[in-house]
């Protein structure tokens, strides 16, 4: 375990006045481990639904204390794992033993779990203590998950890096006749054939028809519609490599699209390019973020045309999860800062038409921001 999460983990239990915690495999576990190589049970939506992966009965535990004591409980399946990366910090037991083996860990009485199996932990815990004060701990790291170290960064910018590449593989390979299923499946043939871990979240190469009942809905999409002239597509794709995840967006229309459709996508690019010029670290907050992008986008006739304006929704944090918190739209009030990872999403609608999307993952730095994500924006019509 890195020192500085340790002591960072350590100091957010007794601001919580928690004695300790008990963290199935999810994303704190493997952000405290630094376990980005253990395959853990995840879904795309697991920070924001928060209950994705509680029912599940763990292969492995992690137990810290407030003085930062920590163990790993493990079945015999993960032994050699564990004990080759945390020697003296591991427990190897049977899953219906666990109780057995944390009960003599368990000191105090204010004990916080999280997401991951909560349910299973839960039980457990009340098992060997029905006086424990059981708590909601999946959220105690957030502050501190919010910056992301140079490891991270890194393993960040490979998978946005790949992102790319892959999708402009799809675009090159996108032809008159092959239905969104297949588009999709490409998406995911491409990240098996080069040893990605896994998706983010279920892809979408989204089709929509000009003047057709497929751009009448904007949340419809039947996977068997087939590519054909004058059809716009909405890719929404994510890999998830070595424990981190990507998020990635962009349209395309198959044909001459229209002229106003053409310019707004170049406007929905200029807005997204303008926010992120305009981001000054330690000033800049969150909730300002949507604006920036509006307010270009308004300068080049499409201000209405920009989606969730109410909510002044832009998109989202991502690291371990690809969705984490905090969200970027109006209701979350606070200071970007250097090491900070969010994806924005702008987004529009043209009934008949076509949905266009452009997502970029972006990264605050001292300086300002930058884009982890750089396919082509001047890439729309073949």
């Amino acid at each position: 375990m890195k020192e500085n999460r340790l002591k960072m983990a350590s100091e957010a239990l007794r601001k919580a006045d928690l004695d300790a915690v008990v963290y199935g495999a999810g994303a704190n576990f493997q952000y405290l481990l630094e376990c980005n190589d253990f395959y853990w049970q995840r879904n795309a939506l697991h920070n924001i639904m928060g209950m994705g992966t509680s029912y599940l009965q763990p292969e492995v535990l992690l137990w810290m204390d407030a003085d930062g004591n920590y163990q790993v409980l493990t079945n015999g399946h993960n032994r050699s794992y564990f004990e080759s990366r945390y020697p003296g910090h591991v427990i190897v037991t049977y899953m219906d033993q666990f109780e057995d083996a944390i009960a003599p860990l368990i000191h105090g009485k204010r004990v916080g779990i999280g997401v991951s199996s909560r349910d299973y932990i839960g039980e457990m815990l009340r098992a060997i203590d029905p006086d424990l004060e059981i708590t909601d701990a999946e959220d105690l790291l957030k502050d501190i998950r919010w910056y992301k170290d140079a490891d991270e960064v890194a393993a960040l910018r490979f998978i946005a890096r790949f992102t790319d590449e892959a999708n402009m593989y799809v675009f090159n390979n996108l032809k008159e006749g092959m239905t969104q299923r297949e588009a999709e499946n490409m998406i995911i043939q491409y990240g098996l054939d080069h040893g990605i871990d896994d998706l983010s979240f279920t892809p979408t190469v989204g089709f929509k028809t000009q003047n057709t009942v497929t751009a009448d809905d904007v949340a419809y999409y039947d996977r068997n519609w087939t590519l054909r002239p004058q059809t716009g597509i909405a890719l929404d794709i994510g890999y998830m490599h070595n424990g981190y995840c990507s998020d990635w967006g962009r349209s395309y229309y198959y044909g001459k699209a229209p002229e106003r459709i053409r310019n707004a996508y170049a406007a929905l690019h200029a807005g997204q390019q303008y926010m992120v010029e305009h981001i000054v670290p330690y000033e800049t907050n969150n909730n300002e973020l949507y604006r920036m992008v509006l307010r270009k986008v308004t300068e080049l006739g499409f201000g209405p045309d920009l989606r969730y304006q109410q909510e002044e929704m832009l998109g989202h944090q991502i690291g371990i999860d690809c969705h984490e918190f905090p969200m970027v739209n109006k209701d979350y009030d606070f200071v970007l800062k250097p090491g900070m990872v969010f994806a924005s999403e702008p987004k529009m609608w043209f009934q008949g038409e076509m949905y266009m999307r452009v997502e970029d993952m972006i990264l605050v730095t001292e300086n300002g921001a930058e884009f982890l994500t750089n396919f082509p924006r001047d890439l729309f019509e073949f």
